[in-house]
């Protein structure tokens, strides 16, 4: 396609994937015009389909957020795919695909005959991306996970919470985003490169490699000290910098993350305690840190003199220059003015009224990226996906339906 509309256009994605990792690697692919089939088995197709989100007070949480927010824009196919029909309805459109993605533990593909080895016989340019917990070999490959498991597994639930309370979960499904965004790009890495060779090739994606990763000093710390700094975690402040972390204000908290001497020098004079410059050692990030809870009091007692977070954060993000945000709600991003635009796109559902959708991150100038519609009932697309790509009859397409190897939900919402 010589000139597409938008990035990924003309990109067919064969997507076994299910719950988060794998639909938000998808929903960022569709959003930049690739066409995802959207594979669910019967009964009931995707679990997220059936999850609700209840909050702590115990309201009814009755719209699938999950299902909703990262399945937009994709064409839903569902085949039992346990049948040898079924199977053969997925090899025909593995000859039409570009990739087949997948999150299953090690070993289902293999039980529904759809390794790669399989996958690369029927069509060799096809790029396939398996995402696990721990990878597709080794001796915890069979084990059950899922975002709590690999940010466990991976380090990162250790470096969060006060130091000597419990580990804090973030409150996110970061493991999964983390795994999600690395599917999204080693995808995208595979596709350049059969661009220059015509080669296909399989991709293992575990989400504890993915979580690890994401540690940016710690393990060079743990490796140059031979052991001796295993870094650990540092309540509402990042270890081995101060400040840097949550403080309480006026009117709630702010985050400020200090980098450089000089930041704090400003800080400092604005608050009006030069006596914390005096000496040399007193400017340095070592001597913050032995001194990080007196430090944190005189902080926070400034920022609660100040009229209100807004003016705090003139005074530290605009007047100053200092790296300093309020700490927002989800709520309060959708409502804030300036950054709510760039992330958020109200779109109307048939199914649950408008509803305010993620846009994707990825800001291209020449092939911009959109929101393609909203999720697909179960099976909404067997019979055009299966006529228009397979060439399958009408006759057929019903007889598939007749034995319980296509499922269609025209209730569904989604």
């Amino acid at each position: 396609m010589a000139h597409p509309t938008q990035i990924l256009e003309g990109i067919r994605i064969l997507d076994f994937t299910q719950w988060l990792a794998g639909p938000q690697a998808t929903r960022l692919m569709v959003d930049l015009g690739a066409e995802i089939i959207k594979v669910e088995l019967p009964p009931k197709g995707e679990h997220s389909r059936h999850i609700r989100i209840v909050p702590k007070d115990g309201k009814d949480g009755a719209i699938p957020s999950y299902f909703v927010m990262h399945n937009r824009g994709k064409k839903s196919l569902c085949v039992d795919v346990k049948t040898a029909e079924g199977q053969a309805v997925i090899k025909d459109l593995i000859t039409v695909s570009d990739v087949l993605f997948e999150n299953f533990t090690p070993g289902i593909m293999a039980h529904y005959g759809l390794t790669y080895d399989v996958v690369a016989q029927i069509n060799p340019r096809i790029i396939m991306c398996s995402v696990s917990t721990y990878g597709q070999t080794g001796p915890y490959s069979r084990r059950i996970g899922n975002d709590l498991v690999a940010l466990a597994a991976g380090g990162i639930l250790h470096m969060m919470g006060e130091p000597d309370g419990y580990p804090a979960y973030p409150g996110s499904a970061i493991g999964d985003h983390m795994g999600a965004l690395n599917a999204f790009g080693s995808i995208c890495a595979a596709l350049f490169h059969r661009e220059r060779t015509g080669e296909g090739q399989h991709i293992d994606l575990a989400l504890v490699d993915c979580a690890y990763n994401a540690h940016d000093w710690a393990l060079a710390a743990y490796s140059i000290t031979n052991g001796e700094v295993d870094p650990q975690r540092g309540g509402t402040q990042r270890t081995g910098a101060f400040p840097y972390g949550a403080f309480k204000s006026k009117d709630g908290y702010i985050a400020i993350g200090l980098i450089t001497d000089a930041h704090w020098e400003a800080m400092v004079k604005k608050m009006g305690h030069e006596e914390l410059l005096v000496s040399p050692e007193f400017k340095t990030n070592r001597w913050r840190i032995q001194n990080a809870d007196a430090l944190k009091v005189i902080i926070e007692e400034w920022l609660q003199t100040l009229p209100s977070d807004d003016e705090a954060i003139r005074i530290l993000a605009d007047e100053l220059r200092l790296p300093a945000a309020p700490i927002l709600s989800v709520g309060q991003f959708a409502q804030n003015p300036y950054l709510s635009p760039r992330m958020i796109e109200k779109t109307p559902n048939a199914d649950y009224g408008e509803l305010l959708l993620l846009k994707s991150p990825h800001k291209f100038s020449k092939t911009p990226p959109r929101i393609p519609g909203p999720a697909a009932r179960l099976g909404q697309h067997n019979e055009e996906l299966l006529r228009d790509l397979c060439g399958y009859s009408a006759e057929k397409i019903q007889a598939l339906r007749e034995k319980g190897v296509l499922i269609e939900d025209k209730k569904a919402k989604g």
